[in-house]
């Protein structure tokens, strides 16, 4: 229910702000919407490898922005209108990216994630890399496409800042190219990716 209440809050936002205010049009995550622990970590469930998700957020900025107090939860540098400036200008902001960038498991490994940002992430595998389920955020980063996987909002594993989750094995392995390589984005952030090799 407050996953619900949290996107449909940032639908309205993003209506209200894109009407009013053209030059600050987006939030940046649908904050806090996935339980606090992760159901395979919980079980002891075996891991390989990390996937690390960064973000600045400035806490004061974010959090007004997107009328949220908790949509930012750690002391970060950038301000939510230089996030916005940057991605307007660069299609990217530099300071929200996973590593490593390229990351290697063994078929049937799982794989270990982690938030460490102040911001709500997913680690998403996808057969392809496309836009996220935030549009303004997919056509102001050059993905106006979602990736299939971004859409099926109840099925994502949101993780919030602080938090680890894991990517099971047969999820990389179900999107894998013939070359054995996985995809891995955030789907609220979708510049933020990694290539996962399954040897």
């Amino acid at each position: 229910m407050r996953r619900r209440k949290t996107v449909v809050g940032i639908a309205l936002f993003l209506a209200a702000n894109l009407v009013s205010c053209s030059d600050l049009p987006t939030p940046t995550a649908a904050s806090r919407t996935r339980v606090p622990s992760s159901p395979l970590l919980d079980a002891g469930v075996d891991h390989a490898g990390a996937i690390v998700g960064h973000d600045s957020c400035d806490p004061a900025t974010f959090n007004a922005a997107l009328q949220d107090p908790t949509a930012c939860t750690k002391n970060g540098h950038t301000t939510f209108q230089a996030f916005i400036a940057e991605l307007s200008a660069t299609q990217t902001a530099r300071s929200w990216k996973f590593s490593p960038f390229n990351a290697t498991v063994h078929a049937g490994e799982n794989m270990l994630t982690q938030n460490v940002g102040g911001e709500t992430h997913t680690f998403t595998p996808v057969r392809q890399y496309g836009g996220g389920f935030i549009q303004i955020l997919n056509d102001l980063s050059g993905n106006p496409v979602p990736a299939p996987e971004c859409l099926d909002i109840p099925a994502l594993d949101f993780v919030l800042s602080g938090g680890r989750s894991l990517i099971p094995a047969g999820a990389l392995a179900a999107v894998a190219d013939a070359n054995g390589i996985a995809r891995v984005e955030c789907c609220l952030h979708p510049w933020m990716r990694t290539d996962v090799r399954i040897k």
